[in-house]
């Protein structure tokens, strides 16, 4: 069977049969799901009501073997999950297990058949090639079918749309063109501004931001940015005041205390002379031993207050360094910051630009596209189901909604081109170097 794109007229009712058809095909698909055989790359999960420490996810070996608990080796592959349960179920019953208790003590704990649980915890994956945006490998969910698979690796290749709908394909483009416009004209904003801090720009903004997007955009953008450089300023402009504060108090008390030094020098000068008289009247006999202690204190005294004034002007001086420290590196700073946000944006703003290339090169794409389907020229498409069942490799040719089991390959080729063309389609050889980057 083949399917190709749906027209825009309203769709004709179907006649009975052809609906009979379709469930008809539903229900052979549902058959087949149910009576698949486990293979290697399916994964088993046993669990055992009450034991959470058996419970364990076992992979079918490329023997088709499992490494069951308390058993050993069991053979699944080949069997259906029912036909597997029984034989799980059967050599697990009645097996002994050691379970720990909380008090570090070991219970017998006998294993029932309806507290065994077998089930799939993952089936062998799918595989999509052909004309399709992303061929590859992808997980297989039970009941998924041909549409969904082709949903799965983003619908058809341009260059062959299949179902696709050009027009709305177009639609979809142009809006992330458009986006991509705003953004790429937001990022203009943020170089101009960037530019005028660093002292690099004239101001010109409309020289600075030629994107071709509307005016009130455009007003609004510029509003935002010219609001973003004042804010910017002025912040600079505040912080450089608040520094420039300090250093003015910092100035006035070094004038304050550099005349208090000077005070307290005459006073420390005054009191080392008049201790050294009293000094020299003590030698003489003249003058009492408690007058003599008396000077010496006071020119200790005068010496301490001379230093203390000292050490604050000291104090004084490295804080108005650092004062003038910190206003020098506002603004080289915030230049440094500019230059590195000015590099990120210009690579940024050619990322966006090779984006904006590649949206209008769809654009420029999907007219052509539209005017093939108005002409009528697209070509149809073919879905093949490659199945392998026990009789060998078998080939189906597959509906939207026919339903796939694990390790099939959904193959999207146009009408009359050869399976040959496309390359293998053994799942085995699609996991390496046939399948793209980003499904190995």
């Amino acid at each position: 069977m083949q399917y190709t794109i749906s027209s825009f007229t309203s769709t004709a009712v179907r006649p009975n049969w052809l609906i009979a058809l379709i469930g008809a095909l539903i229900l052979v698909s549902s058959s087949a799901t149910a009576e698949y055989k486990l293979q290697s790359g399916d994964t088993l999960e046993i669990a055992v009501t009450g034991v959470p420490d058996l419970k364990q996810r076992l992979p079918v070996e490329l023997d088709g073997e499992i490494s069951l608990p308390l058993v050993g080796q069991v053979k699944v592959g080949g069997l259906s999950l029912a036909e597997a349960r029984a034989t799980i179920t059967g050599k697990l019953s009645n097996k002994i297990y050691l379970q720990p208790s909380g008090n570090g003590r070991e219970i017998q704990r006998l294993l029932l058949p309806n507290e065994i649980v077998v089930t799939v915890a993952e089936y062998r994956p799918i595989y999509v090639s052909g004309h399709v945006a992303k061929p590859g490998e992808y997980a297989f969910r039970p009941g998924m079918t041909v549409r969904q698979a082709i949903a799965i690796v983003v619908g058809y290749n341009l260059a062959q749309p299949g179902l696709a709908n050009p027009f709305l394909e177009a639609a979809d483009f142009r809006s992330e063109y458009e986006a991509l416009l705003v953004e790429f004209a937001a990022e203009q904003d943020w170089i101009w501004r960037l530019r005028t801090e660093l002292g690099e720009s004239e101001g010109d903004y409309s020289a600075a931001n030629k994107a071709p997007i509307p005016d009130a955009m455009r007003e609004r953008l510029k509003q935002t940015a010219s609001e973003h450089l004042k804010a910017r300023m002025a912040d600079r402009k505040r912080d450089k005041q608040a520094l420039q504060e300090a250093i003015d108090r910092s100035d006035l008390e070094l004038g304050v205390l550099a005349e208090k030094k000077k005070t307290d020098e005459e006073g420390n000068q005054a009191d080392n002379e008049e201790f050294e008289r009293v000094r020299q009247l003590f030698k003489r006999n003249i003058a009492t031993n408690s007058r003599l202690s008396e000077a010496r204190r006071a020119a200790f005294l005068s010496s301490n207050q001379l230093l203390q004034t000292i050490v604050q002007i000291s104090n004084v001086q490295r804080q108005r360094s650092e004062y003038v420290r910190q206003m020098e590196k506002l603004d080289s700073q915030a230049r440094i910051d500019d230059w590195r946000a000015l590099q990120q944006a210009n690579v940024h703003l050619a990322q966006m630009s090779a984006r904006l290339n590649g949206a209008g090169e769809k654009l420029m794409h999907m007219g052509l596209l539209q005017s093939r389907f108005v002409n009528g020229t697209i070509q149809r498409l073919n879905n093949t189901v490659h199945r392998k069942v026990e009789n060998g490799p078998q080939r189906i040719t597959a509906n939207e909604y026919h339903e796939l089991v694990p390790g099939d390959v959904v193959e999207v080729l146009p009408e009359g081109e050869s399976v040959a063309n496309v390359g293998p389609t053994d799942p085995q050889q699609l996991t390496h170097s046939t399948l793209p980057y980003e499904s190995r």
